[in-house]
């Protein structure tokens, strides 16, 4: 017979870890494929962008260099988070996950002022008769950026949501990002091969925007994730489901908070007086199901509360 403690709320515990754990693991291994794809793409234009003096293929691949980082970074905040717990972490290390989103939107961020920058000297050299002479290998090879990160974009979105990461789903929007940001390199380059040269300059300054609006982006969401911040309509979902519970007369608090992309919570809830303890265990374990049924939440830690405090809050701890 298993021992009861391997269960929660008639979940078996060591199973759910490891279904948790080998959706983090196919994660990293598709974080692998960004990694390489981005590698080649970012020397390749970094060479041609510097041989051929085009400042807008360098920024281009100045922001492939931060996809390189970012994957490398995610790989490793991937693999410390599929680690179990420990002494020091007692519900894991699934945190890392958002840290390593953070390092990766500061190293954006940084990229994203050097190309502006870079943007300010092209439009500066335009003026002063220095153009830019771009050639097909410049052409080629930000058409085939553009196009290979569109394609890990859609499959970064798509098993973003399948396997509910959001360590890839916001990487799908990341190289959205950069889909669109190779483009417009390559739409910039092919207008100064036809004989528009400022372009060069304009196209470097739109590209360091959208670097800097998709750090500001991945910034807004980790930080809020890693400072405990929650979507109140999320708690009101969480609190409609709970209210359904039979013997469930109120709530006296939801208290959600992420690691990673997983959920935990502290749930109060307000029973009749008379409840006996096996009672309120069995109404706080269905609390507890419904929760990670319908909101795959990873924990909760639901408290009871007899109904006749709710008149009297200050007698709560």
């Amino acid at each position: 017979m298993a021992n009861i403690n391997q269960y929660d709320a008639g979940r078996n515990i060591q199973l759910d870890r490891q279904h948790r754990l080998s959706k983090l693991q196919e994660a990293q291994k598709i974080t692998y494929a960004n990694l390489t794809a981005y590698t080649f793409i970012m020397a390749a234009e970094l060479i041609i962008g510097y041989w051929n003096h085009i400042t807008v293929l360098i920024a281009d691949g100045l922001n492939n260099l931060t996809g390189v980082c970012g994957a490398a970074i995610l790989i490793i905040g991937l693999r410390v988070s599929r680690r179990p717990p420990d002494s020091n972490h007692v519900l894991g290390h699934w945190q890392y996950e958002n840290i390593a989103a953070l390092l990766s939107a500061t190293i954006m961020f940084a990229v994203s002022i050097q190309i502006l920058v870079d943007g300010g000297f092209a439009i500066h050299n335009f003026f002063a008769g220095h153009f830019v002479h771009p050639n097909m290998w410049s052409l080629g090879i930000s058409l085939l950026s553009a196009l290979v990160i569109s394609i890990l974009a859609k499959f970064n979105a798509l098993k973003g949501a399948q396997l509910n990461n959001q360590a890839l789903t916001a990487s799908g929007q990341d190289l959205k990002s950069d889909a669109w940001t190779s483009f417009g390199t390559f739409l910039s380059i092919g207008g100064a091969y036809l004989g528009a040269p400022w372009l060069d300059g304009v196209a470097t300054i739109a590209v360091g925007c959208l670097i800097l609006h998709a750090s500001v982006l991945i910034f807004r969401t980790t930080i809020m994730r890693l400072t405990e911040g929650f979507n109140p309509t999320s708690i009101d979902h969480y609190s409609q489901t709970i209210s359904a519970i039979p013997g469930v007369l109120g709530i006296q608090g939801i208290e959600p908070r992420w690691l990673g992309d997983q959920v935990v919570m502290k749930i109060g809830i307000y029973l009749a007086d008379d409840t006996d303890l096996a009672t309120a265990y069995a109404i706080g374990e269905k609390v507890e199901h419904a929760l990670m049924t319908q909101y795959d939440i990873l924990d909760a830690d639901v408290m009871t509360y007899p109904v006749s405090l709710k008149d009297n809050p200050n007698d709560v701890d």
